[in-house]
């Protein structure tokens, strides 16, 4: 055995099977197709691109290969629906263009900043950043821009504004049209960066910690930035996958409030019950208050070393007393929850609805939920039996008034069929039959993350 990995981590002998089996399993090849099948009607005010990203190794898997890879690790794969005046007009899935996948699969680089550096696997997410579609990773990797099709054009550092790596997640203030975004990786400190709408980064802030945290996603208010630091921390010495953070039994939780200014001194710090949490849904002021939700995870990366299989995570609601410097929790739904999406006009604001994937034991995908936090109750959509769905993705409607008016897309994998859907839903008849089911030519493995990407002439509004 690795002397680096002791008898004594719970972890030691697990291994990356699960993780490329089933729908898990990658595609081979890239998929191209046209004029898709659609039962039902699509609205015609959706023009624009429904876009998923997920892990996809390219690597011949072998005992050796499985017992040190992880799923967060494997090269990217970008999967795009086309729709326009109410057909789905394309499906594609492609590679992103990384050092080891093009050396893999024998095609040229890409060319662009960061090389040997930060041209590492980026499988994390899809967003637009200045009108531009970039596929991100947290880390240390550098953005890949891509073209209308999906593919791969060149690495990016945002015109040279990047200081080191990006994000997996970056969070649009709908007031200020600024996204923001912490970003992490080994050996640097924990930057606090803005981007502008004009797709040029600043750092507002670089947060010294005596240790090095994962910090998969983030959340902000109006005056303050949501600073996570839980107990996954960056620990190679004890990693036997080729990912590297692990939970960290000698560090506690807690959560930062950083002034949006940036002003590190000014920093605030809350003790949190012992967690991880991948994701936030909002967060928002309330007078003294500060008030966070998001899955909670009991622990990470301690039984599994290979994957995200610690139990399902519970939804829950933080409220951080500025004043006193505590905090208390609430239970909003301990179902298995997570991959939270909201409305993008209420971020870092007051709001009333999220919608979120069944997370279950196993690592199990299920059906969509919808939380109504004035009213605490919470609604299921179950797309038939044993069928699992990814990230719920809210897209408003042109002109709504109302915060849940629109459509609830998402990728849903058929098991008996080993085929996907995009199944769109009317997110005010969150229970009732879809509006549209889009028939695609396979599968798309379980993907993280993705989003609505309208045409630049369209009327629906990206999230």
């Amino acid at each position: 055995m690795d002397m680096a990995v002791s008898s004594d981590i719970l972890s030691a002998h697990s291994t990356g099977a699960p993780y490329v089996t089933g729908n898990f399993a990658p595609l081979m090849n890239e998929v191209t197709a046209f004029d898709l099948e659609v039962i039902g009607h699509i609205s015609e005010s959706l023009n624009g691109r429904f876009l998923r990203m997920g892990p996809n190794p390219v690597d011949e898997p072998d005992t050796a290969w499985l017992k040190r890879y992880h799923w967060f690790m494997g090269a990217g794969m970008a999967h795009g629906v086309r729709l326009r005046e109410g057909k789905a007009e394309w499906f594609r899935s492609r590679f992103i263009v990384d050092a080891h996948t093009a050396k893999v699969r024998r095609i040229q680089p890409i060319p662009g900043p960061g090389e040997g550096q930060r041209d590492t696997p980026v499988n994390t997410n899809l967003i637009l950043v200045g009108g531009k579609l970039c596929a991100v990773a947290e880390a240390g990797g550098l953005p890949v821009e891509l073209d209308y099709e999906l593919e791969s054009i060149r690495r990016t550092d945002l015109d040279g504004t990047l200081e080191a790596g990006f994000t997996g997640h970056t969070k649009r203030d709908p007031i200020t049209g600024e996204q923001h975004a912490l970003t992490y990786e080994p050996f640097q400190p924990v930057r606090y960066v803005s981007i502008g709408p004009d797709g040029r980064a600043t750092t507002k802030a670089r947060i010294d910690l005596p240790h090095i945290p994962m910090i998969h996603d983030m959340a902000f208010t109006t005056s303050f930035i949501v600073v996570p630091d839980f107990p996954v921390t960056f620990q190679p010495e004890r990693a036997h996958t080729e990912f590297p953070w692990l939970w960290d039994e000698r560090r506690p939780a807690r959560i930062g409030l950083l002034p949006r200014d940036g002003n590190v001194s000014h920093l605030q710090w809350f003790e949190v019950p012992r967690c991880f949490a991948f994701h936030f849904a909002n967060a928002y002021d309330d007078g003294d208050l500060t008030i966070i939700d998001l899955p909670e995870h009991s622990s990470m990366f301690r039984t599994d070393q290979n994957g995200p299989d610690e139990g399902a995570p519970i939804l829950v609601r933080w409220t951080l007393n500025r004043t006193t410097g505590r905090l208390s929790e609430t239970v909003l739904d301990d179902r298995g929850n997570d991959f939270p999406r909201i409305n993008g006009r209420h971020g870092g604001l007051d709001y009333r609805y999220i919608n979120t994937a069944h997370w279950g034991e196993r690592v199990a995908f299920g059906p969509a939920m919808k939380h109504d936090l004035q009213r605490g109750t919470n609604e299921v959509h179950d797309y038939g039996r044993g069928r699992m769905t990814t990230e719920p993705v809210f897209v408003r409607k042109p002109g709504a008034v109302a915060e849940d008016e629109g459509w609830i897309m998402s990728s849903v994998y058929d098991p008996d069929r080993r085929d996907s859907d995009i199944v769109i839903l009317d997110a005010r008849d969150f229970t009732g039959e879809p509006i549209a089911t889009i028939r695609l030519p396979g599968r798309i493995p379980f993907t993280f993350h993705g989003g609505w990407a309208p045409d630049a002439n369209a009327t629906t509004p990206s999230n």
